[in-house]
């Protein structure tokens, strides 16, 4: 019988007691539960021997726990933060040299190789046709602004969720703050990012600012209701990474993990199954139904001035919701 891969008791069981054993690796995550077990399932075909324990939670509680935990790691990786919010936690990280960073170009890593991409997301607005109600479909960013989609537009929360840090950030980047007070009175936030593509799939909401892995995810799986946009006035390309934990238990194993996530083996099965955009060049995504990149306008966010001015975005974010 095959061993579970994915237990949240198990791990909130070995984080209690302190004891790691040999061949394990303890992974903090908020990547979805699917994810991580066809990530594990992948490592285990290569490495039977290392047990990966799994603990879920938004990127922003993860990197808070890790902090928190510093004295004593228990964590030995993290995967799917973005470059963002990685640049702040780098005390928390460990400096590793993967063999794999030869196929990856500089843009996608730490100059200190303290944390490495694993994927990239574009952001998108996820459009439910039947909850439309008649209604035009947005095709920009400032459509969003329109006060027809007041409490019908989902996001997440920027200070919990990267994504949605990435890509509100960017609308406040390329349209002004009165663009992005016009999405604040209209929308609905969520702590988590899968709420929002969950929340429009189902119909709650009529469009929500997602990934487009998740929103394509829907599309691949035959729901005709939902439609993926490209917002015409350009979108964000938001890469995410994972880091090792500095002093966590099993650096070792960990480092294999990583070096995993990082191969076009991880990566390749990662788009073909969850429409996870790579990063390497040696994967096509157009065979999955993702447009290749270059066929749509977009623009990589700057994870530096992000990390750099992200405070202040929070706190004028705030402002705008609680004025709504």
């Amino acid at each position: 019988m095959r061993r579970p891969l994915f237990a949240l008791v198990a791990a909130a069981a070995v984080l209690a007691s302190g004891i790691v054993r040999a061949g394990e690796v303890v992974l903090y995550s908020s990547n979805t539960v699917d994810a991580i077990n066809a990530a594990t399932e992948e490592f285990n075909k290569k490495y039977p021997d290392i047990k990966v324990t799994a603990v879920r939670g938004s990127t922003g509680a993860m990197m808070q726990r890790i902090k928190a935990e510093a004295a004593a790691p228990k964590a030995d990786i993290f995967w799917s933060g973005g470059f963002s919010l990685l640049r702040l936690y780098e005390p928390y990280f460990l400096s590793y040299q993967s063999p794999e960073y030869a196929n990856l170009s500089a843009t996608y890593r730490s100059s200190s190789n303290l944390w490495a991409g694993t994927n990239a997301h574009v952001m998108v607005i996820m459009v439910n046709k039947r909850a439309l109600k008649g209604d035009p479909m947005p095709s920009t960013w400032s459509d969003l602004a329109n006060p027809r989609w007041k409490d019908r537009l989902v996001i997440g929360d920027p200070e919990k969720t990267s994504s949605s840090l990435a890509s509100l950030w960017g609308i406040q980047q390329t349209l002004g703050n009165k663009a992005l007070e016009g999405i604040a009175k209209n929308a609905t936030i969520t702590s988590t990012a899968s709420q929002v593509f969950d929340g429009v799939a189902k119909g709650e909401f009529a469009v929500g600012i997602t990934m487009e892995y998740a929103a394509q995810e829907y599309v691949a799986n035959g729901d005709k209701d939902i439609v993926v946009v490209y917002p015409t006035e350009g979108t964000f390309i938001a890469p995410e990474g994972m880091a090792l934990v500095k002093g966590g238990p099993n650096p070792a194993d960990a480092k294999k993990f990583y070096d995993f996530l990082a191969s076009k083996q991880a990566q390749g099965m990662l788009v073909k199954k969850f429409y996870r955009r790579p990063i390497r060049d040696d994967i096509d995504t157009t065979q999955v139904g993702l447009p290749k990149a270059g066929s749509f306008k977009a623009t990589p966010v700057d994870d530096v001035k992000i990390a750099a001015e992200q405070p202040q975005f929070i706190k004028t974010w705030k402002e705008m919701v609680a004025a709504k």
